[in-house]
């Protein structure tokens, strides 16, 4: 995944050198340049210094392809405006903030940012979170969400499947997948194969629906 980390504090650099251990392509954004000597040797992510919340900065980081923001600044403030610009602005498919305020995090979290406190175990929360969101993710939405174009990897239980069977009429269909790096346009008969990643135009009360089909 392409990452974005703003803030880096203890906490980021523990989140950021985590995802690095993962194979993770990271991006490490911070105001101070100094901050970014914290890192180990081992870090071999990149570093911009900058404001968080500057477009022309997230711009230069890759905001615009990024799979997941997290910003973990230390003030709940700056989070939520980087947060806000992240999801908003650029539709960043995973968002995450880091709040201290709880009534504040319940806030953001009706509105698709995953929020985490350091009293949640952090570094902890997030890789869970994102792990749980690898096989559907929402990467985009039109109109007043109405209809949402999802991200759904094929598991085990799907294999074999026929792709026609993953379209409903006025739901859900398919649009495009990819299949061992190479992108693909369904096509009559063609089955599901393990590890395909399909992507769909779904109405939003179909979302729960959607998610039984494809067996997520």
């Amino acid at each position: 995944m392409k990452v974005i980390v703003v803030g880096c504090g203890k906490f980021g650099i523990r989140v950021a050198e985590y995802l690095i251990r993962q194979n993770h392509d990271v991006t490490v954004i911070d105001n101070n340049r100094e901050a970014f000597h914290a890192f180990s040797e081992e870090f071999t992510g990149r570093t911009i210094c900058g404001v968080g919340y500057d477009r022309d900065v997230l711009e230069q980081a890759g905001v615009s392809t990024s799979d997941v923001l997290i910003s973990c600044a230390s003030s709940d403030s700056l989070n939520a405006v980087i947060a806000s610009v992240a999801k908003n602005m650029y539709h960043v498919p995973t968002v995450i903030a880091r709040m201290y305020d709880p009534v504040r995090a319940k806030m953001f979290e009706s509105m698709g940012i995953f929020t985490v406190s350091i009293t949640r175990l952090g570094v902890e929360n997030i890789m869970e979170f994102l792990e749980d969101n690898r096989n559907w993710r929402v990467i985009r939405k039109f109109g007043n969400d109405e209809i949402q174009i999802i991200k759904a990897r094929v598991t085990s239980s799907l294999e074999g499947t026929k792709l026609s069977d993953l379209s409903v009429e006025g739901k859900m269909s398919l649009i495009a997948l990819e299949r061992h790096g190479r992108s693909l346009f369904p096509v009559k008969d063609m089955l599901c194969e393990y590890n395909d990643m399909l992507y769909l135009a779904v109405s939003r009360d179909y979302l729960v629906h959607a998610r039984e089909l494809l067996q997520l």
